[in-house]
């Protein structure tokens, strides 16, 4: 058997090693396993790529890892490997409850996809790394035919997509070319890209914002930066608490909840959200926590009440952060007016709530808003050029901010036709693909092959991002790798079922 795997990162990672552990023992056929990875780095991924060390994880140390059944691997390979990682890293503190830089994570990545290689060989699959860009995926009779910019030609039996976060298609721009930056990644290279004295807007405000504004300013950028955010909303900072097991949002719960109301509407989660937060607290739902909340008026001091607030246990985020385990669950058991509700009112809402900073970067953004480099606004606005070719933001006022370059740090688009990705285009435009009506492309949510146009299968899977219309929230590492578990599990089971059958068919004719 022939598999190809398009992305070499975390996600990839999670699918192989439990792919591997799903062969039955004293059953392992040779399999070969193309691994395709445009980076040429295998591990990392552009999530978890070389960078700068402000980079953050926002997960502490002690929890992050793409295997479900090692809990603290980060950490213990951390502390075992102290002198690979140490000389670039000299100033992070190694702490369970630390927050590394995600280079540091993606320097562990890369060891265990090197291991996994090696590991594969012990039940006959053979890892095959391949540098390279696929660009297109055909079927050719029962095969998968994948093309590569460098004219390579890979011919398999299942193609397994795990693309991580594809870039957005560059917005239209009048103006001089270059002025734009698409993404803020890498971090590292925007000094070299944008000279200290410019004047630089960014538009969003979530974590590759903070990244962006953290990367400039600490590489010794001088000139003011502003950050734009249609919606208002910002991160809140992340408290001192653990992790909860949910009494009320877990899976038995939730069955037994649709099978009693039917498909659930957004106020049925809002209220098991408070019912887990009131029995976290033992008391009602905190007032640091209100629902909706309202963006803030004033970042500084939205801010320093954060870090005041997160010097303690925020219970309400372990809430959040326990539905990682039923987050799919959750937005397949909601009805699909809600989910469209959700999506339009209230997505930016609930990110600022469920995906926090440290500390050490809420001081940073706070640090600069003070000193009267970085400013914020909040509100819609247009983006346009000046007379000399430079991007100028109106707002919904009129006002006109110019800049000398503006940074697009809104993050992976939902819709297909906005993400700037040559075989998701090649894919959906000879319909081996459908775009998710809610974003993405659509998935089975039970083995995860691609659903295409015409009948029949394609020898296609996907997990992480491309899914976000089918499972909602496919940005965290723990989520992807749950998916990539299920994926090879499932995958495993078909695959080893065939065979079991195909040798009793030939016993009987035999």
């Amino acid at each position: 058997m022939v598999i190809t795997i398009v992305g070499g990162g975390a996600t990839a990672l999670a699918f192989l090693y439990n792919y591997i552990a799903s062969v039955p023992s004293g059953q392992q056929p040779e399999t070969t396993v193309y691994l395709v990875e445009k980076r040429g780095v295998f591990g990392p991924g552009a999530a978890y790529a070389r960078d700068v060390s402000s980079n953050l994880l926002n997960t502490k140390t002690g929890f992050i890892t793409p295997f479900h059944d090692r809990p603290g691997d980060f950490y213990n390979w951390l502390r075992e490997n102290e002198w690979a990682w140490w000389r670039n890293f000299p100033a992070f503190d190694l702490h369970p409850d630390s927050y590394a830089p995600r280079p540091l994570f993606g320097m562990y990545l890369q060891a265990k996809m090197a291991w996994m290689v090696k590991h594969a060989l012990t039940v006959n699959v053979r890892i095959i790394q391949v540098d390279a860009e696929v660009n297109d995926i055909a079927m050719v009779g029962n095969s998968c035919v994948a093309r590569t910019n460098c004219s390579l030609t890979l011919t398999s039996d299942h193609v397994f997509l795990c693309c991580g976060t594809l870039p957005a298609k560059p917005a239209a721009f009048a103006g001089e070319v270059g002025r734009i930056l698409p993404s803020p990644y890498p971090v590292a290279e925007l000094p070299h890209r944008i000279a200290p004295d410019a004047n630089v807007g960014i538009v969003g405000a979530r974590l590759s914002c903070i990244d962006a504004v953290i990367g400039l300013v600490e590489s010794g950028h001088r000139g003011p930066i502003a950050i734009h955010s249609r919606s208002g909303y910002f991160p809140c900072v992340r408290g001192t608490q653990g992790r909860i097991v949910p009494k009320f949002l877990e899976q038995g719960h939730l069955e037994a909840l649709v099978r009693q109301k039917g498909r659930l509407r957004l106020t049925d989660i809002v209220d098991l959200v408070r019912q887990e937060i009131a029995h976290a607290t033992q008391g009602d739902l905190p007032r640091d926590m209100p629902l909706p909340p309202a963006p803030p008026k004033d970042l500084a001091a939205y801010l320093e009440q954060e870090i005041e607030l997160a010097r303690s246990p925020r219970p309400w985020q372990a809430v959040l952060y326990s539905t990682n385990a039923v987050i799919d669950q959750l937005w397949m058991a909601l009805r699909d007016s809600d989910k469209g509700l959700f999506l339009s009112d209230y997505f930016s809402a609930f990110m600022s709530y469920r995906v926090s900073i440290p500390t050490e970067n809420a001081a940073r953004i706070l640090r600069y808003l003070k000193s009267g480099q970085l400013s914020f606004h909040a509100g819609e606005f247009a983006i346009e050029a000046d007379g000399d070719g430079k991007p100028v933001i109106r707002t919904s006022s009129q006002a006109a901010l110019g800049y000398d370059y503006l940074i697009n740090a809104t993050g992976s688009p939902r819709a297909t036709k906005r993400l700037e990705s040559t075989l998701l285009a090649n894919l959906l435009q000879r319909g081996m693909a459908v775009e998710h009506p809610l974003g993405g492309i659509a998935v089975d949510r039970h083995n995860y092959e691609v659903i295409g146009r015409f009948p029949g299968k394609t020898r296609l899977h996907a997990m992480g991002e491309l899914t976000t219309g089918t499972f909602f929230f496919t940005s965290a590492l723990d989520i992807n790798a749950r998916h990539a578990r299920n994926c090879a599990t499932a995958f495993a089971a078909s695959v080893f079922r065939q065979d079991s059958v195909g040798m009793e068919q030939a016993a009987a004719a035999g």
